[in-house]
C-alpha cells in the first residue's frame, strides 16, 4: 500500500505541475496576443486616409471596365470572414504582381485620366445605384498574378474571377474592410 501511496503522491505532483505549465503558457500567449493590437492599430493607422471634407483625398479606380472616384479609409475585422459579411458582398479587389508591387499596366489608363488623383489601381465589384449595391464598405481582396505570366489590366471583377478560374493568379480574401464613398460615378448611371 505505501509504494502506491508514494506512487499517486508522484503522479499528483507530476499532474499540477503540467497544469501549472500549461497555464503559464496560456498566459504568455494572450500577453503576445494583446501586445500585437497596438501594433496592428498603428499598422492600419498609417495605412488609412481619414475621410473628412477637410482631409479626404481623392482616389481613382475602376468599377466594370470604367474610371470611377471615391474616397478610402480602411479597418481591421476579426477575421476575413467577418469582413465578407459586415461589407455584404461588396468587394473591393487590389492587383499585385509577382513581385508584390501593383503592375504599371494595371494604373497606366488611371494615371494619364487624373493625374492629380491618389490610385491604388482598385477595381469595386459594386457601385451605388446598381442592383445588388449593399452599402458603403467593402472587402479588400488582393488579386496576386502567378510568377511567368505578364500583368494586363483587370478592370473589372469579373475579368479578376476568370484571370484566377484560369490559373494566372490567386485571390487572399483579407479582414480589412475598407469604407469607400464613391464620389463621381454621374458616367454610369
Amino acid at each position: 500500500m505505501r509504494l502506491s501511496h508514494e506512487a499517486g503522491t508522484v503522479v499528483g505532483a507530476a499532474r499540477r505541475a503540467d497544469t501549472s505549465r500549461r497555464r503559464e503558457s496560456l498566459k504568455l500567449l494572450n500577453i503576445a496576443r494583446i501586445a500585437s493590437i497596438p501594433a496592428t492599430i498603428g499598422t492600419l493607422l498609417a495605412l488609412a486616409s481619414p475621410v473628412s471634407a477637410s482631409t479626404s483625398v481623392d482616389n481613382s479606380g475602376f468599377y466594370d471596365h470604367q474610371i470611377i472616384e471615391y474616397q478610402a479609409t480602411a479597418e481591421v475585422t476579426s477575421s476575413p470572414q467577418a469582413a465578407q459579411l459586415i461589407s455584404k458582398g461588396n468587394v473591393v479587389y487590389h492587383i499585385v504582381g509577382a513581385d508584390g508591387n501593383t503592375p504599371a499596366v494595371q494604373c497606366a489608363r488611371l494615371l494619364a485620366a487624373l493625374p492629380s488623383d491618389a490610385t491604388s489601381c482598385n477595381v469595386l465589384n459594386f457601385i451605388p445605384t446598381e442592383v445588388g449595391y449593399a452599402g458603403g464598405a467593402w472587402n479588400l481582396q488582393i488579386f496576386h498574378w502567378n510568377r511567368g505570366i505578364t500583368p494586363v489590366e483587370l478592370s473589372k471583377d469579373d475579368d479578376i474571377l476568370a484571370a484566377v478560374a484560369a490559373g494566372k493568379g490567386t485571390l487572399e480574401v483579407t479582414a480589412t474592410l475598407v469604407r469607400c464613398p464613391v464620389i463621381n460615378f454621374a458616367a454610369l448611371r
